[in-house]
């Protein structure tokens, strides 16, 4: 670990722009909470570079980059998957009990991660939907023509499922909207998969747009959304960008064919 934060501040101090060292402010320490026990180690601060910002005189420590909290991103989501599923208590108790951890990681220090990493949680989430948002409104102008092309051809397999409560009496269930994004074509590997339980229209729009986008959806192409033609899902395809078709999976067609065939073969043997 102090291998580790040493290299970092190391490449921190190599300006980018003109790859000349930064100024040293000064040395300090600084003690990080793993998940191995707490560490000290070196904590430099470099001062903004002289030839690039000479009128700028401000310094920064780059371990607060990687650390913001005081403690290694391991332990921060090892805290909060903990502290979502049971009470703080427990979790900080159970974190004493297997970890080589101080015992000042009580339950407010794990309630205080838990939240934070919701909330960074949230702001990745609203990012990804202000840049899906921003893909829709941009579509007109970066519309083209592309028929027949299996490379520009990207498919949405969406369903629903049903999560049951574990306690038998409880009505508590929910309702998720299950995805798979990727490319058209026989053969394609690369897609993407998301699930949400928002069935609103536009949350899941929004989480489509950006599993299209890691897969190379840039605005253009052909969309299609194969679904088993369920109530909640007939909106789905109107959200997104137009024109974007809409089909029925085939074990749902046949599924509605086959009443036809059994009526038919009943009537042939009659």
């Amino acid at each position: 670990m102090a291998h580790e934060a040493e290299t970092f501040c190391l490449f921190r101090r190599v300006c980018p722009d003109c790859h000349a060292f930064r100024p040293v402010k000064d040395y300090t320490t600084r003690r990080l909470r793993t998940v191995f026990g707490t560490m000290e180690v070196r904590n430099p601060r470099w001062m903004l570079c002289r030839y690039c910002y000479p009128s700028m005189i401000a310094a920064f420590a780059p371990l607060k980059e990687i650390c913001p909290d005081r403690a290694t991103p391991e332990l921060m989501e090892l805290t909060a998957r903990l502290g979502s599923p049971m009470p703080y208590r427990q979790a900080a108790k159970v974190l004493t009990d297997f970890l080589p951890i101080e015992p000042t990681e009580m339950h407010a220090t794990v309630r205080k991660r838990a939240i934070k990493i919701g909330e960074r949680l949230d702001d990745q989430t609203v990012q990804e939907i202000w840049r899906a948002r921003a893909q829709v409104d941009e579509r007109h102008q970066l519309e083209m023509q592309l028929p027949g092309d299996r490379r520009k051809e990207f498919v949405i397999s969406i369903d629903t499922a049903h999560v049951r409560s574990a306690e038998p009496n409880s009505a508590r269930n929910f309702e998720l909207v299950v995805a798979r994004c990727g490319r058209g074509g026989r053969g394609e590997t690369d897609s993407r998969y998301f699930v949400t339980s928002s069935t609103e229209q536009h949350a899941s729009r929004d989480r489509a747009l950006h599993a299209l986008q890691e897969i190379g959806y840039r605005g253009f192409g052909d969309v299609t959304v194969i679904s088993d033609g369920a109530d909640i899902l007939k909106r789905f395809p109107r959200a997104m960008p137009q024109p974007t078709a809409h089909i029925i999976d085939w074990f749902h067609i046949a599924m509605k064919i086959q009443p036809m065939q059994q009526i038919a073969d009943y009537a042939a043997r009659s």
